[in-house]
């Protein structure tokens, strides 16, 4: 019938709609092969979040050592300012604290960061004082230790491991040593220069063992040697070998799937590994530019939850958070998440469109007039719903048209009050609160012209029974099939 065909229309012009603000939307940001400053904007696999270059108004220079929490709260140092900074998870900027000097709680190149949010602990290296510090996660200086070249210090469940530029020093979380793992050297299980680690579940270190062009698992015990658990890459030949795994690792965490993520500053890579076995799963590569999602240098990364992770962007002097996307956890609904708001979007417009279909009000005069003239069974079939005020339906509900009872199709709205009926029924008729949502189409057949005038201030579209006539034919009709054309 015409009105189906009209909801059908409708309806795929909706569809066109969304499909075509999604290609626009696409179109704008550049989609997924976008070019800024001659080079793509993200590389495959990774999804530009936020880049941060300040932090109160402090530009964020050469930013280097970077460490978050178990709710995604992360903090970084900047190396030449002798800062600390901390962001919350989106990136927003929290707090600043540290200053330059030599005396205690003072810095003079701050390169690693730990955080123990549980112990209210934030550990960081100072790799020309030789001191490991400790201040609250509020910026408050508790103490500090002497150490020998520390690099970095990595938050374990018995207190911190720092590591230097050979053995790992483990202290208590109140600063006091307990021992010392592996040596400086290229054998597996010794270190040269690891700029960063993290824990596993069973509370092996993973290792950034930077100059040996390496990543290694290990177990914090052994003298001479860590116990290895794997080992992924091997020292280069000679200066700027070609061969080697890595250029230089320098940040390594782990997500919440048990999945290592290893930096590589100099190739501009990330390698993920099995955290099991040190198996390579994915590369993100090509990663080096100055457009998101691209890094210069980059020396720390730290998972921030779920597929989310920031990255210290050392020589672009800005930390950047991305969502690293594997093989498989790609997409466009990934990389789009909203696109899922679509779907419902697109269900809840089609049922307030259905739910919301025409609404057929009728007055009294216009109801005599069709009886009059013999419309009745048009009035029924158009509308199969007809809302009158109670009075008119007690007065036509035993009508007949040619066998057509008029009463079947009148259905009550409305109050008996004795005020005005005109007011009565356009109030009626005025959508109301929830009843907003559905998009209720209102119509409002009148006697005529001048029964219309009175009806100009009401909600939806008025019509004569002249107009009805004329737009529908009787031979369109069938009241008895419920009257197909009312949609």
């Amino acid at each position: 019938m015409k009105s189906n065909r009209v909801l059908l229309l409708v309806l795929a012009l909706l569809l066109v709609l969304l499909l075509g603000l999604g290609a626009l939307f696409l179109w704008l940001t550049g989609g997924l092969d976008a070019v800024t400053d001659g080079e793509a904007a993200e590389p495959a696999g990774i999804v530009h979040v936020r880049s941060i270059y300040t932090a109160d108004g402090e530009s964020l220079r050469l930013p280097v050592g970077l460490d978050a929490d178990d709710t995604g709260d992360f903090y970084v140092t900047l190396r030449d300012a002798q800062r600390v900074v901390a962001f919350e998870r989106n990136g927003d900027w929290v707090r600043s604290f540290g200053e330059r000097g030599v005396a205690q709680g003072q810095m003079l190149v701050a390169t690693g960061v730990g955080v123990d949010r549980l112990a209210d602990h934030v550990y960081v290296t100072d790799r020309s004082r030789l001191r490991l510090l400790c201040f609250t996660t509020e910026g408050e200086f508790l103490w500090e230790v002497p150490i020998l070249n520390p690099l970095a210090p990595v938050v374990t469940s018995d207190g911190i491991a720092v590591l230097t530029f050979g053995p790992i020093g483990l202290f208590s979380s109140q600063g006091e040593v307990q021992g010392e793992v592996g040596t400086r050297g290229l054998e597996e299980g010794q270190f040269d220069y690891p700029r960063s680690g993290a824990v596993a579940e069973n509370g092996d270190l993973v290792i950034a063992d930077s100059n040996n062009n390496r990543v290694q698992r290990v177990k914090p015990e052994g003298e001479t040697t860590a116990t290895v658990v794997w080992v992924d890459g091997k020292p280069g030949r000679f200066q700027d070998d070609p061969q080697v795994a890595y250029g230089l690792p320098t940040g390594v965490t782990i997500d919440d799937q048990g999945r290592v993520y290893a930096l590589d500053g100099f190739k501009h890579e990330i390698q993920v590994l099995d955290a099991q076995t040190g198996e390579r799963i994915h590369s993100f590569g090509d990663l080096q530019g100055k457009g998101d999602g691209r890094f210069n240098l980059p020396t720390s990364i730290a998972h921030l939850g779920g597929d989310t992770f920031a990255i210290t962007d050392t020589y672009n002097d800005r930390v950047q958070i991305v969502r690293l996307l594997l093989p498989g956890e790609d997409g466009l609904v990934v990389r789009f998440p909203w696109l899922w708001w679509l779907i419902p979007a697109l269900l809840l417009g089609i049922l307030a469109f259905v739910l919301g279909r025409k609404r057929w009000y009728v007055t009294e005069a216009a109801l005599e007039r069709a009886e009059a003239e013999g419309h009745l069974r048009l009035l029924a079939a158009v509308g199969r719903r007809l809302l009158v005020l109670p009075e008119v339906r007690a007065r036509f509900e035993s009508v007949n048209e040619d066998g057509l009872a008029i009463g079947e199709y009148l259905f009550e709205t409305g109050e008996s009050d004795g005020s005005d009926a005109t007011q009565r029924l356009i109030a009626q008729a005025t959508p109301q609160g929830w009843d907003r949502l559905l998009l209720p189409r209102v119509r409002i057949i009148v006697r005529d012209a001048d029964e219309l005038a009175a009806f100009e201030q009401a909600a939806g579209k008025t019509l004569t029974v002249d107009e009805l006539v004329e737009t529908y034919r009787i031979d369109d009709v069938n009241p008895s099939a419920a009257g197909g054309v009312s949609d």
